[in-house]
């Protein structure tokens, strides 16, 4: 008798390059939703793994390229990105077409480390970062022939829909890079790497950016002095004074116009809604035991914790739904859930994605494959240590 068993999946982040949690690599986040809208729209499973033969309609094998083995790789929307480092030699970084697989462009670059990246119109905002993995230098270059436009220290928040950035520096702390940024906020035009404003930190700060008509910053000091700043001019728009909490990059998170902080209240954590840009707490409801880290999943703030996740209206607090969360599977990009699970299925690893209480099955790979990162349209996986194949996504016929 086949077994069928419920699979309840969560896994997600809908941000690009700066995260600080423990997400897929920022360059493979960013999956286009109405690729998945399309891609999706036949088939949903409430799925017991091992019960069937998974669908393979949603994956094309389109070939491999050969890379050194100590290579990494990065997805930015259509550009694979490879660098490089052999001993003796000057590291390389190298652009692909996907899912073809065709080469665009190899350039020299100076630093052993690793690279993410961005692709933001007709540039690629390309974090370099040292062999200790602290992010050292953010350049545009051209995706047409990966010549460097305009470089600068640090790193560069996207602001999605704006054609500004934000420039920050991290301070390295035994959290870990990224949670807390030192000495000036800048808005970066991404176009020509010009500074348009500058605030400068008295101490540490985190950065959220706030997308919207118009775009803008929220700054949380460690004093917990909250300033909302309009992107384009820097000019200060709504300040208030938030709890004492545990903040980083993923907290506070604004979600739907709103700001959603956890945060203790007593001896118990507790999670509140604050408008913007007035900073007015509008609800409060106990945060025990429904995650630590805030994330966006389709305008609704999802609480991420080791067993479940739980989705609030960001406006009212209400609990929308909740799901367990899994054993077994791997997010690999986050907004949608992207999902892995090696070996699920005949010693093949099984693609899906998570909605609602159940997978939606892409496919299953062959064994062995290890390090997946997608694209709107690709899939790409090491197949050994010196080879990357390659995967076209495509919709139900």
């Amino acid at each position: 008798m086949e077994s069928h068993a419920t699979v309840l999946i969560d896994l997600g982040d809908d941000r690009g390059l700066p995260d600080v949690e423990t997400p897929p690599s920022p360059g493979s986040r960013r999956v286009s939703v109405r690729w998945l809208a399309g891609l999706f729209s036949g088939l949903f499973v409430v799925f017991g793994v091992t019960a069937a033969a998974p669908p393979d309609g949603a994956l094309r094998p389109v070939g491999g390229l050969d890379v050194p083995a100590e290579s990494t790789y990065v997805v930015a929307d259509d550009v694979l990105l490879v660098s490089a480092a052999l001993a003796g030699r000057p590291g390389t970084l190298s652009a692909y077409d996907l899912p073809g697989g065709d080469r665009r462009w190899t350039v020299p670059v100076t630093m052993a480390g690793r690279h993410y990246a961005e692709r933001v119109g007709e540039i690629l905002l390309v974090a370099e970062l040292d062999s200790v993995g602290r992010r050292t230098v953010t350049a545009a270059r051209s995706v047409r022939t990966g010549a460097v436009r305009w470089s600068r220290p640090g790193r560069v928040i996207r602001v999605g829909g704006s054609d500004l950035g934000l420039g920050v520096s991290e301070v390295r702390s035994v959290s870990g890079a990224g949670r807390r940024l030192e000495g000036a906020v800048e808005a970066v035009d991404l176009a020509t790497g010009e500074v348009r404003w500058r605030l400068r930190l008295a101490s540490t700060a985190v950065v959220q950016p706030v997308p919207g008509d118009p775009a803008r910053v929220l700054i949380v000091h460690d004093n917990v002095t909250a300033e909302l700043r309009d992107l384009a001019t820097g000019a200060l728009v709504g300040t208030g004074e938030l709890p004492p909490a545990d903040y980083a990059q993923s907290n506070p998170r604004v979600v739907g116009g709103r700001l959603v902080l956890r945060h203790p209240a007593g001896r118990e954590p507790a999670v509140s809604g604050y408008d913007l840009p007035g900073l007015t707490r509008r609800w409060t409801r106990p945060g025990d035991g429904i995650g630590e880290l805030i994330r966006d999943c389709a305008g609704l703030a999802c609480l991420d914790g080791e067993s479940r996740v739980v989705a609030l209206d960001p406006a009212s607090g209400a609990e929308r739904w909740r799901r367990a969360r899994p054993r077994g599977w791997n997010s690999i990009v986050w907004s949608p859930d992207i999902l892995i699970r090696p070996d699920a299925y005949d010693g093949r690893s099984l693609l899906a994605v998570a909605d609602g209480a159940g997978l939606r099955i892409l496919g299953a790979l062959p064994p062995g494959v290890v390090d997946c990162r997608a694209g709107p349209s690709a899939l790409v996986c090491r197949t050994a240590p010196d080879r990357l194949g390659l995967w076209q996504l495509i919709g139900p016929a």
